[in-house]
C-alpha cells in the first residue's frame, strides 16, 4: 500500500509519523501518476481530487473512488473490504 500525493511531503510526513501510517507517502510533483489516472483537476482548482484506487498484483485496478470534493473519501471500512476482496 502507497499514498501518493501532489502536495508537498514536508507536513504529510509529519502527520504520517504522528498517526503511525505504516505505509510509504510518494511525492508526484510532476503530478503525472494523477494525471494518468485520470484524477487531476477534475474539481477545476489545478490539484489532484481527493482518489483512492485498489490495485492487484497484476496491476488491473479492482477499486477506484473518486472524490467530489477536497475532502471526499471512502470509508476506512469500505477500503478495507476491497482489499479484502483481492
Amino acid at each position: 500500500m502507497v499514498a501518493i500525493s501532489t502536495d508537498d511531503l514536508s507536513g504529510a510526513s509529519q502527520i504520517a509519523q504522528r498517526l503511525e501510517i505504516p505505509f510509504p507517502i510518494l511525492y508526484d510533483s510532476s503530478t503525472e501518476v494523477s494525471r494518468s489516472y485520470g484524477v487531476y483537476n477534475l474539481l477545476g482548482d489545478g490539484l489532484a481530487t481527493p482518489a483512492t484506487f485498489v490495485i492487484d498484483r497484476q496491476g488491473n485496478v479492482r477499486y477506484g473512488y473518486i472524490g467530489g470534493h477536497k475532502a471526499d473519501r471512502p470509508s476506512t471500512e469500505e477500503v478495507i473490504d476491497q482489499l479484502e476482496r483481492l
